[in-house]
C-alpha cells in the first residue's frame, strides 16, 4: 500500500480554501501602489548600502558594513609589485541589479553603472568562479539589462540588440564558462529525468530533501494552467512563511518544523516569484496578501542600518553578516512586479517595438518574458532577431564537438579513409563547411565509445535512493 501521511500542518492546508477574490484579514485587499513604494524604498536602503561600504566587492556585509567577494572568489597572489588600488572582482551586486533599476524606471542611474562597469570589471583575470552562479547572475544580468534597455528608454548604439557595450561583457563572461560540465551532469546526477544532490567520488544520491528553492513550483505549475493544484502548494509554503516569518532552508514536513543547521533564510525569492506568477494568472488577493506579509517580516526582522541581513535563524530571528546580491536582482524585483501590474514587464503584446538590425526587422518588446534563475527577464524575440549566419551557426557546431568529443574518436575519425566517391576534408575546430559538406557530415555515425571505467549500473530511481535508507514505501 502507498505510505500516506497526514500532519497538523498538512490537514491545515487540506481544509484551507482557495478563497479566489477573498479579503485581506482586516477586510481590504493591500494596496498595491502602497507596496510598490515600501519596495522601492528597500531596493534603494540595500542598493544604496551596497555602493556605499562594499563596491567593487561582489556583495554587502550589512552587519558591518563591508564588503566581500563571494562567486568570483579571487586566487591571492604574492606580487607585491601590484598596485594597491587593484581590485580583482565581478561587483556582482551591482550586475546583478541592474534590470532591476530599468524595471523601476531609474535610466539615469542604470547609464551610470554602465560606465563605471566598463571601466572596472575584467573578465581576464584568474579566478576560483562558479559555473552556476556567474552563468546566471553575471551573464544573465548582462544579457537582461542589454535586452531591457531600449524598453527603458536607454539610448543604444547602432546594431541593438545585436550589438552593445553590455552584450559584449556578457559574451566575454560566457566565454570563460563553455568548457567547465554537461558531461558529468548527464552521467552522475541525472536519475530517470530528475537533477538530484549526489557524492562527489561515488555518484550515489546524498539528499533528496524539501528545500525553500523548491518554493518556486507553484509559480511553475500556474504557467501551465495548473491553477487549482497550484494555488493549494502555495498555500502550504505560505503558512510555512506565516509560522516563521520566512521560508526556512529545509523544513521536516512529519514534525513541522525546521531542520537542525538548516533554520536560516537568507531572503530568497522562490516564494514570492510564485505568488506573482499566480496573481497575474488569477487576481486572487491572497497573494497580493503573502507580498503584504514579505514586505512586513524582511523589514521588521532583517532591516539594518547598512541594508538587510540574511536570517541566519528563524527560530529567534538571529541575523547573519550577509546580503546576497539574488535580493536585489530576484526578491525585490518580484515584490515590486507583484505589485506593479502595469509595469512593462507585464506586456501583453498590445505595444512593442520594431527594429532593423543587420539581420533584418524585428520585433521586441511585445512582452512573454522569460526568467532566468536569477530573475533576469529575456526577450525570446531577439534570439531569433540575432539569429547569425548559416556558416557561423556551423562554426559554434564544430566548437561544441570540440568540447564534448574525446580526442581518441577526433584521431579515428581524422585518419579514417573514404572508399567510394570524391575525398572530403575532415570536420575540426574552426572549420567552415559548405552545405554540401555539412549535410554529410551530419549523416555520418559517429564511432563508438567504450563504457568509462568508472561507471554505474543502471538501477531503477528507487533502488538509488534506497541505498539511504527505505525512502518509498509505494509499491506500486
Amino acid at each position: 500500500m502507498p505510505f500516506r501521511l497526514l500532519t497538523p500542518l498538512g490537514l491545515l492546508c487540506a481544509l484551507l480554501p482557495l478563497h479566489h477574490g477573498a479579503p485581506g484579514p482586516d477586510g481590504t485587499a493591500p494596496d498595491p501602489a502602497h507596496y510598490r513604494e515600501r519596495v522601492k524604498a528597500m531596493f534603494y536602503h540595500a542598493y544604496d548600502s551596497y555602493l556605499e561600504n562594499a563596491f567593487p566587492f561582489d556583495e554587502l556585509r550589512p552587519l558591518t558594513c563591508d564588503g566581500h567577494d563571494t562567486w568570483g572568489r579571487f586566487k591571492r597572489f604574492s606580487c607585491l609589485s601590484l598596485p594597491s588600488s587593484w581590485h580583482y572582482s565581478f561587483s556582482l551586486t551591482l550586475i546583478d541589479a541592474l534590470d532591476t533599476l530599468l524595471i523601476l524606471g531609474n535610466v539615469s542611474e542604470f547609464q551610470r553603472v554602465i560606465e563605471v562597469l566598463q571601466d572596472n570589471v575584467d573578465f581576464d583575470i584568474d579566478v576560483n568562479a562558479s559555473v552556476f552562479e556567474t552563468n546566471i547572475r553575471v551573464v544573465g544580468g548582462l544579457l537582461s539589462a542589454h535586452l531591457l534597455s531600449k524598453k527603458a528608454g536607454v539610448e543604444v548604439e547602432a546594431g541593438w540588440p545585436c550589438s552593445g557595450p553590455l552584450l559584449r561583457m556578457a559574451e566575454e563572461a560566457a566565454r570563460k564558462l563553455l568548457p567547465e560540465y554537461n558531461k558529468a551532469i548527464r552521467n552522475y546526477t541525472r536519475f530517470d529525468d530528475w537533477y538530484l544532490w549526489v557524492q562527489m567520488y561515488k555518484g550515489t544520491v546524498s539528499m533528496p530533501v524539501f528545500q525553500s528553492l523548491e518554493a518556486y513550483w507553484p509559480g511553475l505549475q500556474s504557467l501551465i494552467g495548473d491553477i487549482d493544484n497550484a494555488m493549494r502548494t502555495f498555500l502550504n509554503y505560505y503558512t510555512v512563511w506565516k509560522q516563521f516569518g520566512g521560508l526556512p532552508e529545509f523544513y521536516n514536513i512529519p514534525q513541522g518544523y525546521t531542520v537542525e543547521k538548516r533554520e536560516g533564510y537568507p531572503l530568497r525569492p522562490e516564494l514570492i516569484e510564485s505568488a506573482m506568477y499566480l496573481y497575474r494568472a488569477t487576481g486572487d488577493p491572497t497573494l497580493l496578501e503573502l507580498g503584504r506579509d514579505a514586505v512586513e517580516s524582511i523589514e521588521k526582522i532583517s532591516k539594518v542600518e547598512c541594508g538587510f541581513a540574511t536570517i541566519k535563524d528563524l527560530r529567534d530571528h538571529k541575523l547573519d553578516n550577509r546580503m546576497e546580491s539574488f535580493f536585489l536582482a530576484e526578491t525585490v524585483k518580484y515584490l515590486y512586479l507583484l505589485f506593479d501590474p502595469t509595469n512593462f514587464i507585464h506586456n501583453n503584446g498590445s505595444t512593442f517595438d520594431a527594429v532593423i538590425t543587420p539581420y533584418g526587422e524585428c520585433i521586441l518588446g511585445a512582452g512573454g518574458y522569460i526568467f532566468n534563475t536569477e530573475a533576469h527577464p529575456i526577450d525570446p524575440a531577439a534570439l531569433h532577431c540575432c539569429r547569425r549566419l548559416k556558416e557561423e551557426q556551423w562554426e559554434v557546431e564544430d566548437l561544441m564537438r570540440e568540447f564534448y568529443s574525446l580526442k581518441r574518436n577526433r584521431s579515428k575519425f581524422q585518419k579514417k579513409t573514404v572508399s567510394s566517391g570524391p575525398w572530403e576534408p575532415p570536420a575540426g575546430p574552426g572549420t567552415l563547411f559548405s552545405p554540401e559538406n555539412h549535410d554529410q557530415a551530419r549523416e555520418r555515425k559517429p564511432a563508438k565509445q567504450k563504457v568509462p571505467l568508472l561507471s554505474c549500473p543502471s538501477q531503477p530511481f528507487t533502488s538509488k535512493l534506497a541505498l539511504l535508507g527505505q525512502v518509498f514505501l509505494d509499491s506500486s
